[in-house]
């Protein structure tokens, strides 16, 4: 009877996490020797830099306004990212020291996801709240924060932008009207898909094509393929990466198992893929960054 009542309090007890520890947005360097990332450990968000074994920890940015998702430059010299300023985010640009912090964009929009392309422009997302919802759009800038451009007219939300290395496309995640799917597969309204483009704004396909949730797109070193991360196999909270070719063609699935693999980013010789690999309840997330081949898919240089 003793016995009894113990297990049934041990089934019914629910553990109580003391750390929740993510580290995310993998980035690395143009010389594929340094590991950027997003990370929780301090107990907020801060930037954080390692080699790409993940030896060598040291902090790049933990200024207590939530620097996220690290892009960078391509002479490796400079770290751009998102933090909180005057009550939204804005895009910010850092040295690898984590010296001469400066603010390039100002103004009552979230400005968000920072990507370098090889000219040295920076794309980024920027939106606002409307009587309809959300809007948000593609834009580039110089360097310093100047010579701004709109690269996308979406009457919805468009994100994440990503360049292509030979400066052809656009690719970002586009969120369209019909029926979709949200991250925990609960049915939605709109759905989240990846798009690409010409970036002088023509063109503009749907590469993922699904009613699941798919976004985060980057772009392999050769600008032969697109990888991306959807849900796509019904599961609630957990997604996978799969890679296409910008025509739409050859859809390849590149991570598997029970755990969320979310957030690709190509290593600088294509031969492999890291990702936020994590696993998420509606109550906690937690996880760390893996390194998956990407040869297997003629991921070549040439």
């Amino acid at each position: 009877m003793f016995l009894s009542l113990i297990l049934a309090i041990a089934q019914a007890a629910s553990p109580v996490l003391v750390t929740n520890v993510r580290d995310a947005y993998p980035a690395v360097a143009p010389d594929g020797r340094t590991l950027a990332f997003q990370s929780t450990r301090s107990g907020r968000w801060a930037l954080y830099l390692s080699d790409i074994d993940g030896g060598n920890l040291r902090v790049l940015i933990d200024s207590g306004d939530d620097p996220v998702t690290p892009a960078w430059s391509p002479d490796g010299r400079r770290i751009a990212f998102a933090a909180s300023a005057d009550g939204n985010s804005e895009i910010f640009v850092v040295d690898l020291d984590g010296s001469n912090r400066r603010r390039l964009t100002n103004d009552p929009s979230d400005d968000s996801h920072p990507h370098f392309a090889a000219d040295d422009r920076l794309f980024f997302n920027s939106g606002i709240e409307t009587a309809n919802g959300e809007v948000a759009n593609i834009y580039s800038m110089n360097i310093d924060g100047l010579r701004r451009r709109q690269h996308t007219r979406c009457n919805a939300v468009c994100t994440f932008p990503a360049p292509s290395p030979d400066g052809r496309w656009l690719a970002y995640r586009r969120v369209i009207a019909g029926p979709g799917r949200g991250w925990d597969q609960s049915e939605r309204p709109r759905n989240s898909e990846v798009f690409v483009q010409d970036m002088d704004g023509t063109d503009a396909r749907n590469l993922s094509q699904n009613s699941a949730f798919d976004g985060w797109p980057v772009w392999s070193p050769n600008s032969q393929w697109v990888a991306f991360a959807s849900n796509r196999d019904g599961v609630p909270l957990v997604g996978q990466v799969f890679v296409v070719r910008p025509d739409g063609t050859s859809l390849t699935r590149l991570t598997n198992g029970p755990l969320s693999h979310v957030q690709p980013s190509f290593t600088p010789d294509g031969a492999f893929v890291l990702t936020y690999t994590h696993h998420e309840t509606p109550e906690a997330e937690f996880g760390a960054i893996a390194r998956w081949p990407a040869r297997l898919i003629e991921f070549s240089t040439d």
